[in-house]
Formats: C-alpha cells, structure tokens, sequence
C-alpha cells in the first residue's frame, strides 16, 4: 500500500521496527538480549518501587504511552514522535523506567498492532535497553559536570540534562537499529541510507529532548523529589552517599493528578491531532520500494522488501482506531491509556517488596515470674 508520502506503508513508524524487517535468526537472538536487559531491570526495580510510588510510576507509563502516538511532522511528508526513554529514566530511575517503556511496547505491539510481534524484541533492545541506558548516562554524565560546575540551580540542571539525555536517546536507539539491520537485514544498506536515517532523526531527537526537558521540569517544580535523577547522589558510586530520600505523601498526590490530567489531555485530545504521515524509519526503510502488481506488495530493492503485514492487522485497537473508523484516536488513545496503567500498576505493585513478618518463638516469649 502506498502511504501519504508516495512510499510503501510497511507498519515501521518512527522506531518502531516491523516483522520482517530482520531476519528469524536475528529477531530471535535480540529477543533473548531483550528478555535478559528486562529480567536485570525486573531484579533491580525492586529496591526502587514501593506501595506510595506505585500510582506515580505507573501514571508515567500511561504517559509514555500517548506521546508515542502523537505523531509530529519533523521534515516534509516525515514525522516523528516520543520514545519516552529518556523521561521515564530520569523520573523513575533506569530500572523502573526500562520496565515503563518495556510495557508500552507490548501493549502497542499486541493491542494496537503498531510494532512486529517477532520484531518485539529487536524494538525492545533498541528503544528500551539501548535508550534507557544512553539517557541514564547521559543526564548523569551532565549533572555532575554541571553541578562540578557550581551551577546550583535545579532548573539549569534538569533542564539541559533532560535535553541532552532525550536527544541522545533517540540516536543511540537509531544506531541500535543500524547495527540490529547490518546482522540480520535482507539488503545491504547504502550508506545514503544510513545517513538519511541520522538525518530525518535529528530533528526527531531536538523534539524528544524539548518534551523530556519540558516534563521533567514541570514534575520537578511540582514535587522536586518525585524526579530520581535528583534523588540520587551526585556520584552513585560513592560510598559514603546519603541515601535518596522519597517524595512528601503531599507533593505525590499534586504530582498523581498533574500527571493523570496531562495523559488525559495528550491521548484524547492533542492524539488525534497527529500528522498522520509515515515515520523516519518508514521513509527510509523504504527508499526504493515499489508497489507490485497486487495490492499490498513492495517490489524494488530497498531494505523493507521482506516486511510482512502485523499478524493483529485486524485487531479492534489496531492502527489506534476504533474497528478502524475514523475520528476514533482519541477514544482509542485514552482506552490504550488507561489499559497501559491499568497493567503498569499491576506490574509494578507485583515487585513490591513485601515485608518480612516473623512469629516470636517460645524462647522469646516474656517468662512470668512464679511464686516461691
């Protein structure tokens, strides 16, 4: 099928990589990195979560969800959107914020049929574990400049730590795919191409870093120590540290509804107001494709010729439509929504750590003195 822009539809929007793009033995191979990043961050969340920042953390996963369908135009006929890697890191900490942008991924790989099913893990490679950690690193990496620096305000801090950290993210996940591609793409990559994917990317990366700068600063003003980045040492490796001290039961329920009203606002009403063009790595997937002579087919030499349609094409939700009808992105955007937190809060309330209750014994039981 041919998309607004002239090219070939293949379902390969922004960073979202599609079945086919790679090859079986690739997809299989980065599925098992994924599951093994996932496991690591699953074992370290623990010690991040508890009862109180359940809600919160799970309201930031609602939120990565709808800025991810929110489509932007970032070159002519190009759009772009929010991996939401960076924000999530620097709010929830890498472990909690990498399950975050995990949980997204497969609710809009098996509910709305937006990423490959056998692509999952390559997805999640990319624009979870690639991601996460490149923003940790990198507003990490900033803050202790900065503050080395003498610069002692938070907002000129946070505010170009999360910038760097959301543009950075965006070219370490496309350099994820470039490499996942050179193993198990059906094509050689001219290296036009690659250099057109870092190109229609880098205005992709100037947004993500403006969203993720604009958010964390809006948290941290209303509940500064609800932003992990800040909580944590200057240097985590010292020591002699003073433990990250947690957020005021006050300032979290300001930060609950702030955030709940913002998801709300994104999905159901800036959603369906996306520019509906294809993504950077649609366009540039499909540089060279051609339609054949039957509906749906790409003929052409180009690094999408073996992408093969979502097995969920038909799903209720796919495509962010209600049974694909029109004016229905909201509606669907704001159910995807609240079914994203709705698992979030289920997830993460799961690793919890629950607390130890130990029976007294006999011998620690108090003696009553008898009478002689």
């Amino acid at each position: 099928m041919i998309g607004p822009s002239g090219t070939a539809g293949v379902d390969a929007l922004a960073l979202h990589m599609s079945d086919g793009l790679v090859d079986a033995r690739a997809s299989a191979w980065f599925f098992l990195i994924a599951v093994i990043g996932v496991g690591i961050a699953v074992w370290y969340a623990r010690s991040d979560l508890d009862k109180r920042s359940v809600p919160t953390a799970a309201l930031v996963t609602a939120l990565v969800f709808a800025l991810q369908v929110v489509d932007v135009p970032v070159l002519p006929d190009v759009s772009g959107h929010v991996v939401g890697a960076a924000l999530a890191a620097i709010l929830l900490g890498p472990f909690v914020g990498a399950l975050a942008v995990t949980l997204v991924l497969v609710v809009q790989a098996f509910v709305f049929a937006d990423g490959g099913l056998s692509a999952l893990g390559s997805n999640v490679t990319n624009m979870v574990l690639i991601a996460v950690a490149a923003a940790f690193l990198t507003a990490t990496a900033l803050r202790a400049l900065l503050e080395h620096r003498r610069v002692r305000s938070g907002a000129l801090v946070l505010g170009p730590a999360s910038f760097a950290a959301g543009f950075v993210s965006v070219l370490a996940a496309v350099t994820g795919f470039v490499v996942e591609y050179a193993l198990g793409g059906s094509t050689a990559v001219p290296l036009s191409n690659i250099g057109f994917l870092y190109a229609t990317h880098v205005p992709v990366g100037l947004v993500e870093g403006v969203v993720t700068a604009a958010l964390v600063l809006a948290v941290a003003r209303v509940s500064p120590e609800s932003v992990y980045l800040t909580r944590m040492p200057v240097n985590p490796l010292d020591p002699d540290a003073s433990p990250a001290p947690r957020p005021r039961p006050r300032s979290r329920g300001a930060l609950f509804v702030g955030l709940g009203f913002t998801t709300l606002i994104v999905a159901g009403i800036v959603a369906p107001l996306a520019v509906d063009w294809p993504g950077a790595l649609e366009v540039t997937t499909t540089r060279g494709c051609e339609t054949g002579t039957l509906p749906g087919d790409i003929t052409g030499e180009c690094m999408a010729e073996d992408v093969e349609e979502h097995s969920l094409a038909d799903g209720p939700l796919a495509g962010y439509a209600i049974d694909g009808r029109s004016g229905s992105t909201g509606i669907a955007t704001v159910l995807g929504a609240l079914g994203t937190f709705v698992l979030a809060s289920v997830c993460f309330r799961a690793l919890v750590a629950r607390p130890v209750v130990t029976t007294p014994s006999r011998s620690d039981s108090p003696r009553t003195a008898s009478a002689g």
